[in-house]
C-alpha cells in the first residue's frame, strides 16, 4: 500500500474514532439538560404545591372566621331571645295580679291566664335553643331561670286569683246589711283564724298547715261558704282563699321567694357564660 493509501486509512480511522466522541458527549450534554428540566419541573410543582396549600389554607381560615361569626350570632340571638323571653313571663305574671285587685270581667280573667300560657310557652321554646346551642355552662343557668320562673309565674297567677276572691268577698259584704252577722262577714271571720292559727306554727314544722287545729279550721271555712250565694266564688277562688291565708300570701310564700332567689342566681351564673362564650369565638 502506498503512502496515500495509507494516509486515506488514517483519516478514515480518525473520523470512525471522532464519532463516538460526538455520540457521546452529545448524550452527556442530553442528560444534563434532561437533570437540568427535571430539577426545574420539580421547583415548579413543589412552588406550585406550596401555593395551592397556601391558598387552602386560606380558604379555610376565612371559611372558619365566616362559620366562627354565623355561629356567634346565632347564639347571641338565641341568648338574647331567652333573656326577654323569661323576663315576659314575670312580667306577665305581675300585671296579672295586679290587675286582679280591681273586679275584673271574665273575658279579661282569661285573656290574662291565655297571656301566662302564651308566654310560658315562648320561653319554652327560647330555652331550648339555647339548650341546642350550647354550651352546658350556658344551657345549665338557662334551664334553672327557666323553672324558677314557672314556679314564680305559677305563684303570681294564685295572687291573682286571691286578690280577686278576697275583692270579691268584701264587695259582697259591702253590699250587705247589716253585715256583722252576714255570710260573707262570718267567712272572713272563719278565714282570719285560719291565718291565725297557722301563723302560730313553729316555722320549723315540716308541714304546719297539716296540723289537727288548721284542718278544723279549714273545715270551718268551708262550711262558712256554704252559706254564700252558689255563684259568690268558684272552687278555684276558695281554694285559693284557703290556701292564701297563711302567714304569706302567694307572692310571699316561701315558694315564691325560694324561686326568686334560685332566678337571680341563676341569671348571674347565664349572663357571665354566655358573654365567655361569645367572646372566645372571636377569630
Amino acid at each position: 500500500m502506498d503512502l496515500e493509501g495509507i494516509g486515506a486509512l488514517s483519516a478514515a480511522g480518525v473520523a470512525l474514532i471522532g464519532i463516538p466522541a460526538t455520540v457521546l458527549t452529545g448524550r452527556w450534554q442530553l442528560k444534563a439538560a434532561l437533570r437540568t428540566a427535571e430539577a426545574t419541573s420539580e421547583a415548579g410543582m413543589a412552588q406550585a404545591q406550596a401555593s395551592y396549600r397556601a391558598a387552602l389554607d386560606a380558604v379555610r381560615a376565612e371559611t372558619y372566621a365566616a362559620h366562627t361569626q354565623w355561629r356567634r350570632g346565632i347564639q347571641r340571638e338565641a341568648y338574647a331571645s331567652f333573656l326577654l323571653s323569661v323576663h315576659r313571663v314575670l312580667e306577665v305574671g305581675e300585671r296579672f295580679a295586679v290587675d286582679n285587685e280591681e273586679e275584673l270581667p271574665l273575658d279579661s280573667i282569661r285573656v290574662g291566664k291565655t297571656a301566662i300560657d302564651d308566654a310560658l310557652a315562648a320561653l319554652k321554646a327560647a330555652q331550648t335553643i339555647v339548650e341546642l346551642e350550647g354550651p352546658d355552662d350556658v344551657a345549665a343557668p338557662a334551664a334553672g331561670m327557666t323553672n324558677a320562673a314557672q314556679v314564680m309565674s305559677i305563684c303570681l297567677s294564685k295572687q291573682a286569683i286571691f286578690e280577686r276572691a278576697l275583692g270579691k268577698l268584701y264587695r259582697i259584704l259591702d253590699d250587705q246589711t247589716p253585715p256583722a252577722s252576714s255570710p260573707t262577714e262570718n267567712l272572713i271571720q272563719e278565714l282570719s283564724r285560719l291565718r291565725s292559727l297557722r301563723s302560730a306554727v313553729s316555722s320549723d314544722s315540716a308541714d304546719p298547715d297539716e296540723t289537727h287545729e288548721t284542718q278544723a279550721q279549714e273545715r270551718s271555712c268551708r262550711e262558712a261558704r256554704s252559706a254564700l250565694p252558689s255563684n259568690a266564688l268558684d272552687h278555684e277562688e276558695f281554694e285559693t282563699l284557703i290556701e292564701g291565708h297563711s302567714p304569706r300570701p302567694p307572692m310571699l310564700s316561701r315558694r315564691y321567694l325560694d324561686a326568686a332567689r334560685q332566678f337571680n342566681e341563676e341569671e348571674v351564673l347565664f349572663v357571665r357564660a354566655a358573654k365567655m362564650e361569645l367572646h372566645n369565638q372571636i377569630p
